[in-house]
């Protein structure tokens, strides 16, 4: 009697709230009842050592339940079934990747995943993400996730993601994912605000900022660090992002126009495995302003712009980054009155047409225009072979002589 109350109250807890440490089992029982516990871990002579094991055996609806005492999991999981998967405490019930790309991947629809921190080996770079989800309906609950390029990566629609704890990580999500629940959760202490289709709001107190499809939000005087894509705009206009200090962090813009990126300092982004290492990103986003940014110290390019056309950035200090500034497939953008001194590479531009550059400081005091190297594509790159280019130039006709003074 007392074993079928048990599986209620699991049961239960699977469509009411997370399941972090609400349940207890006996860690020697190694039955599977109707077929719908299978448990890994633990004392019991039947069960299985490996958490991949078990959701081998498991069928849609069953329920995988890894014991902590014999913690840490060294393994990659793939998840194609419709499972749930439950760590008996998410303190002690550690999932420790040595994958190239995913830790947790779920390839099918309906998947619970509660209980668990996820982390990776110490001495490996990789995996890029802790949780990939590629499918529809998942819930992420009740899990702590550490030290992971990207905690979790959302592709698909319809997810739940509430009640975890990431340290020095966070979310994504693509371009084609909609109408996530994202809930309750922690960024190295501090929210996590994911905002969909919101207006006129507000925030200042962040440890991960991302809004999709909202207008007119004001970020504003956060401190955001070790985090990619520490402020991340989808599909969001008339936004303000104002005097934010982002380390090892970034700000991110795709398919969002007519916002303000104000008086932010970016600094110190490290190289990473899977990403581009970039303080200010556009991509396929228009007639933005980029104004009094100090953006500085970062192992890849200071700003980068790509197939995004009117934009203006102007009055910002790009200082010591390996590049200060990258234009790609980006036409009509303005450039004038920054600062590009001690960057390994000032400026490149590719297939950029009508760019106006004016005014800028590049590092020394000049009589002369300044030369902008850059080039145009004349056969584009294949699958396997590499495009031919033809060197190109533009001119910032009037440099600065001293430094422009930056709004602050």
């Amino acid at each position: 009697m007392k074993k079928y109350l048990i599986i209620i109250i699991l049961l239960l807890g699977l469509t009411i709230q997370p399941l972090t440490q609400a349940m207890v089992y006996e860690k020697s029982n190694n039955e599977m009842i109707n077929g719908n516990i299978l448990y890994v871990g633990g004392s019991g002579p039947g069960n299985y050592t490996l958490i991949q094991n078990a959701i081998d055996d498991a069928s849609d609806g069953d329920i995988v339940y890894v014991y902590n005492d014999s913690s840490p999991y060294e393994e990659c999981v793939e998840i194609y079934n419709r499972i749930s998967l439950i760590g008996e405490d998410k303190a002690s019930t550690i999932i420790i990747g040595d994958c190239i790309e995913n830790l947790i991947t779920i390839n099918d629809w309906d998947v619970t995943i509660s209980g668990f921190t996820i982390k990776r080996n110490d001495s490996k770079s990789y995996p890029y993400y802790g949780i990939y989800i590629n499918r529809d309906r998942a819930t992420i609950s009740g899990n702590i996730i550490i030290e992971i390029e990207t905690g979790i990566s959302i592709m698909s629609d319809y997810n739940k993601i509430i009640d975890n704890e990431f340290i020095n990580c966070g979310i994504y999500s693509s371009q084609s994912a909609s109408h996530n629940t994202v809930l309750n959760n922690y960024v190295n202490g501090k929210p996590l605000i994911y905002l969909n289709y919101e207006s006129n709001e507000k925030i200042n107190n962040a440890g991960q900022i991302i809004l999709i499809d909202c207008i007119n939000i004001t970020i504003e005087n956060t401190n955001i660090s070790n985090v990619y894509y520490g402020i991340f705009l989808k599909n969001s206009k008339f936004c303000i992002v104002k005097g934010n200090n982002l380390n090892n962090s970034n700000i991110f813009l795709r398919e969002s126009d007519e916002n303000e990126i104000l008086n932010n300092k970016i600094s110190y982004i490290k190289k990473r495995t899977m990403y581009t290492e970039i303080g200010i990103n556009l991509q396929s986003s228009n007639e933005n302003m980029i104004l009094g940014n100090d953006i500085s110290s970062n192992q890849g390019y200071g700003i980068q712009i790509y197939i995004s056309n009117d934009n203006i950035i102007s009055r910002n200090n790009i200082m010591k980054n390996y590049n200060g500034i990258r234009l790609d497939d980006s036409n009509s953008n303005e450039i004038n009155n920054n600062n590009f001194v001690g960057n390994l590479e000032n400026a490149f531009f590719i297939d950029c047409k009508y760019t106006k550059w004016n005014n800028n400081y590049w590092g020394r005091s000049r009589i002369f225009p300044k030369i902008v190297r850059g080039s145009i594509t004349i056969v584009p790159p294949g699958f396997g072979t590499p495009g031919k280019y033809l060197p190109w130039l533009n001119l910032d006709w009037h440099p600065a002589k001293i430094p422009n003074e930056i709004a602050g």
